[in-house]
């Protein structure tokens, strides 16, 4: 058998060694980030300056839904940290960044300089947690679906991309009133990419859990088969 057949089989083999002893695991807990997606969707849609400036009780049940939300989301991404390191450091800086939200939403005033330097990390460890964890799912595709595996490595972008027009949104209005209609129509933009991103996140989800699935039935309910 010519050297590159046996290393390809080998390789083969590695992977399918690989699936029976965390697939079972990627199975349960991608499903269970998925429904979890949903009420951090909802929560994110609250707490939006077009939503939460029509209705302030709105955006106080986003920001409460959103930081419960994001700290089982932390609790359920270090369930997969065996799977991959990535994982492990998403679930991380999930779980740091939700304890800091839960500080600045029940014990800062808003919009205080406190308020402010408590903000910026809490933000950037949201960004971190994206990145490691889009990356994530695309490593433990890589082999099974590699189409699916690229469209997670490029979703994490658009998710930055949203956070920073957020950002400058924000300094627009610090800069002047007159930019104002200018911010309303960059948040209404914003507010329509954050739906479009989570609609995606939910439907990658979705595939990756399904697909390791595949590989251990037994992993999630019958009406799903």
């Amino acid at each position: 058998m010519p050297r590159r057949r046996l290393r390809e089989l080998e390789e083969k083999q590695q992977r399918q060694d690989w699936l029976d002893r965390n697939a079972p695991v990627l199975a349960k807990w991608l499903w269970l980030l998925f429904w979890l997606v949903i009420p951090r969707t909802l929560a994110e849609t609250l707490t939006l300056d077009v939503v939460a400036s029509a209705s302030p009780a709105a955006g106080t049940v986003g920001e409460v839904l959103g930081a419960l939300a994001s700290l089982a989301y932390g609790v359920f991404l270090w369930q997969l940290r065996t799977v991959d390191g990535r994982y492990r450091t998403a679930a991380l800086c999930s779980l740091a960044g939700s304890a800091g939200s839960a500080v600045i939403l029940f014990a800062v005033p808003e919009e205080s300089g406190l308020w402010w330097a408590l903000s910026l990390p809490a933000a950037v460890l949201e960004l971190v947690s994206v990145y490691q964890e889009c990356n994530a799912h695309a490593d433990v595709l890589e082999g099974l679906d590699d189409r699916l595996a690229g469209k997670w490595r490029l979703l994490w972008r658009w998710k930055i991309g949203l956070l920073l027009g957020i950002f400058g949104s924000v300094l627009l209005m610090l800069l002047s009133v007159l930019l104002s209609l200018l911010v309303m129509l960059v948040m209404l933009a914003i507010a329509v990419g954050a739906i479009v991103v989570a609609v995606l996140r939910l439907v990658y989800l979705y595939r990756t859990a399904k697909l390791f699935r595949l590989h251990c039935p037994a992993a999630l309910p019958e009406h799903l088969e």
